[in-house]
């Protein structure tokens, strides 16, 4: 059945196996929550469980309501970063899930022509994966470098030995340290702000010295990075270290389609979502 909290809340009351000795709450996306409960609960214990996670519930849908509006991309939308930049617009003559890409490589930036239907709220999501798995291609390709050299400048300044620092994409970590001490450092941090990269670098040098989350650990990297925790903070929410968008005022196209590199085929998005999302 489905239950209104006070009108807040879009509640569905399940009833789990006869087995289940304990209730979960979960929070589904389109802004309704899943409430597992064993059977035969009583519906007076049901309205106080929700009554007792009601702050919870409120903060979860807030933080959902700010990542949509975060992901939302309108035609004309712009999307830039130091390393490439992307911009995205509607074109009537093709049809969903067509599109065509205009590429600059040597001003760093693409032209997405999608079909409307790609703007519907119901394809919100899609799209904004899409072009987050492209952006992040390019960012790897064009920005990893500059986060290599910033990676060797924390460990020159601090005098830490490291074999290797390499960057990848990975979906759960945004850096390690291997035994051997090599670095791994993830490109959705080009994504991020310098701040955050730099918390990140100095949190795998850290790990060359103590390969655990001791507090030696932590007293270590407050030495290298005041305010590690506070950074250390602000990298769960996961929107730190994703693609943010932006709209643009001006109809003007980043880059001149004529004389550009172009990939004239029309094609269909891939299914695979951005790395690490």
């Amino acid at each position: 059945m489905t239950t209104d909290l006070k009108r807040s809340f879009d509640v569905e009351i399940v009833a789990s196996r006869a087995r289940a000795r304990s209730a979960s709450l979960r929070y589904t996306p389109g802004g309704k929550f899943v409430l597992s409960v064993p059977a035969g609960t009583p519906e007076k214990w049901v309205q106080e469980f929700l009554l007792a996670r009601r702050g919870w519930m409120e903060k979860t849908l807030q933080k959902a309501e700010r990542l949509a509006g975060l992901r939302r991309i309108t035609e004309g939308a712009v999307i830039e970063t130091g390393y490439y930049s992307l911009q995205v617009f509607a074109d009537a003559n093709l049809r969903y899930p067509q599109y065509r890409v205009v590429r600059d490589n040597k001003e760093r930036n693409s032209i997405f022509h999608l079909a409307p239907e790609f703007f519907l709220a119901e394809n919100a999501e899609k799209l904004y994966l899409h072009l987050e798995k492209y952006l992040l291609s390019q960012l790897v390709k064009f920005g990893s470098a500059a986060l290599l050299e910033r990676a060797r400048y924390w460990a020159d300044l601090h005098k830490i030995e490291v074999k290797d620092f390499f960057v990848r994409v990975q979906k759960s970590r945004l850096g390690y340290c291997t035994f051997d001490d090599r670095i791994m450092l993830n490109g959705r941090l080009l994504f991020a702000s310098q701040r955050l990269q730099d918390y990140v670098i100095c949190h795998e040098l850290a790990h060359t010295k103590h390969k655990n989350h001791s507090k030696r650990f932590w007293a270590y990297l407050e030495k290298l990075f005041p305010g590690a925790k506070a950074a250390d903070k602000l990298l769960r929410d996961s929107a730190a270290y994703s693609m943010r968008t932006s709209p643009r005022p001006a109809a003007t196209p980043l880059l001149k389609e004529r004389g550009s590199r172009r990939r004239n085929s029309v094609s269909r998005p891939s299914s695979g979502e951005g790395a690490g999302g």
